[in-house]
């Protein structure tokens, strides 16, 4: 091979890693701006809050088994939904949604020193055949805590039906009888 082709045969082989390393973690590249976007447009009051907790769920979703960037980001898309949906309390749809976020970033963690520090340690008989148990359990949290919030999140959009005007014009409406 000619020695002058070497340099670009090593930017292409950069680019095409730089390729692969973008698909193998597609989720949490989805879900950096997606949690970035949510950081941004968080309530003032919420605003730290909502920004300890994204950097938790990027580490949860960089560090943890496949499931859980994945489900980060559908938590964060269907928060983002909802409170977009929501006209009576937004606020509250928020701070529910991020409670999720983040006891779901600390489950992943859990998950992920689980498996990487406390598995491979294990070698008495009694305690592995405990271990296959504990595994399916963890297993099995890691996609019905999603699914749970998904489904709650659902009900608290039709606890009430949709109004017309945002809370602060109806309760001036309804305290002041409509007069000003």
């Amino acid at each position: 091979m000619n020695d002058a082709l070497l340099p670009f045969l090593w930017i292409v082989n950069g680019l095409l890693a730089l390729l692969w390393l973008l698909i193998d973690s597609f989720w949490l590249v989805a879900l950096v701006p997606t949690l970035g976007y949510w950081v941004w447009t968080a309530p003032k009051d919420q605003q730290r809050w909502s920004l300890a907790i994204a950097l938790l769920s990027v580490v949860a979703a960089a560090v943890s088994p496949f499931p859980v960037a994945l489900f980060l980001l559908v938590m964060t898309l269907a928060g983002l939904l909802a409170r977009l949906l929501e006209r009576l309390n937004p606020q509250n749809t928020h701070w529910n949604t991020l409670r999720a976020l983040g006891l779901y970033a600390l489950l992943g963690l859990a998950y992920a020193i689980y498996r990487s520090f406390i598995l491979p340690a294990v070698s008495d008989p009694s305690v592995l055949q405990a271990e296959g148990y504990l595994s399916a359990i963890a297993s099995i949290a890691l996609y019905l805590l999603p699914i749970g919030f998904l489904a709650l999140l659902a009900q608290g959009l039709f606890v009430h039906p949709p109004v017309q005007q945002p809370a602060d014009e109806m309760l001036f409406r309804f305290r002041s009888r409509g007069k000003p």
